[in-house]
């Protein structure tokens, strides 16, 4: 396992070698109009859910929706709404 490059989730199980840096691996994608680009993607161990958003969705713009949404200042403004419209002034 290489320290250096570890991706800071707790209990990873990746072994943060052969590509994999922080959680991160670059490779080669293609665009929308079918243009080849260098990029990075998710590690699919390090983390799965953000992997499977990558390799589910059909355009960029619904990548970065998808990941807008799980962010945890989504999260937390949700959370705050709805905290706010069950607490009552008396």
């Amino acid at each position: 396992m290489n320290i250096e490059n570890h991706c800071g989730n707790t209990g990873c199980i990746c072994t943060h070698t052969l590509g994999c840096e922080k959680g991160w691996i670059l490779g080669k994608h293609l665009d929308e109009k079918y243009v080849e680009y260098e990029g990075v993607s998710p590690c699919p161990i390090c983390d799965p859910d953000r992997y499977e958003i990558f390799l589910t969705s059909k355009t960029r713009a619904e990548l970065f929706e998808r990941l807008r949404a799980r962010g945890t200042h989504t999260k937390r403004k949700a959370y705050d709404e709805d905290e706010r419209s069950k607490t009552r002034t008396l």
